[in-house]
C-alpha cells in the first residue's frame, strides 16, 4: 500500500499563526492528508464537538486557550474510545518541553520549524497505533458479543476463573 493511499486520518491543526497553519497544511497535503485548521485551543475544543479527529497537531502558545490547557480539557472531556492523538508543534522549546507536553496528555512532540520527514514519521507512527487500537476495540466488542451468547452456566464460570487468576 502506498503512503498516500493509507493517509485517511482526520487531522486538526490548532495553530494561531496563519503562515504556520498554511505551511503545515501544505506539508500535510503534500503527504496526502487533508486537515482542518483552527487558531486556538478553544476553537479546537469546539471543532471536536462538531466532528471526530484522529490526530490534533497542537501549538503550545496560543491566545484564549493554550495547547496545554486544551489538551488537558480534551483528555478530561472526550470518552476514551474517541480520544485523539495530540502532537505538540512548538517553537517554544525548553529543556523539559517534551516532558511538560506528555504530562499534559499529549502523545508526541515536534519542534518548529516542522520538517516534512519528521512530521511524516510521527503521523505514520500514530496512525499505526490508531489502527491497532481500532482493531483491538473491534475484537473486544466481538468477544463480548460471544460471551453474551454463551449459555447462562458458561457465563457464570468465566468470571469466576478471571477473578481467581486476577488475585494471584
Amino acid at each position: 500500500m502506498s503512503e498516500k493511499a493509507s493517509n485517511s486520518a482526520s487531522i486538526l491543526i490548532a495553530e494561531d499563526d496563519e503562515s504556520n497553519r498554511k505551511v503545515t497544511s501544505a506539508i500535510l497535503k503534500h503527504l496526502g492528508y487533508r486537515a482542518d485548521a483552527v487558531s486556538n485551543g478553544r476553537e479546537a475544543l469546539l471543532a471536536l464537538k462538531r466532528q471526530h479527529y484522529d490526530i490534533i497537531l497542537m501549538n503550545l502558545r496560543m491566545p484564549e486557550m493554550d495547547g496545554l490547557e486544551a489538551t488537558r480539557l480534551i483528555r478530561e472531556l472526550c470518552p476514551p474510545s474517541v480520544q485523539p492523538k495530540i502532537i505538540a508543534l512548538t517553537a517554544f522549546i525548553l529543556p523539559n518541553s517534551r516532558e511538560i507536553c506528555l504530562e499534559a496528555g499529549m502523545n508526541d512532540f515536534i519542534p518548529k520549524p516542522v520538517k516534512m520527514n519528521d512530521l511524516a514519521k510521527i503521523l505514520s507512527k500514530h496512525i499505526r497505533i490508531l489502527k491497532r487500537q481500532t482493531a483491538f476495540m473491534r475484537s473486544h466488542a466481538e468477544a463480548l458479543k460471544t460471551l453474551d451468547s454463551l449459555p447462562k452456566r458458561g457465563k457464570l464460570i468465566l468470571p469466576f476463573k478471571q477473578d481467581r487468576y486476577l488475585k494471584n
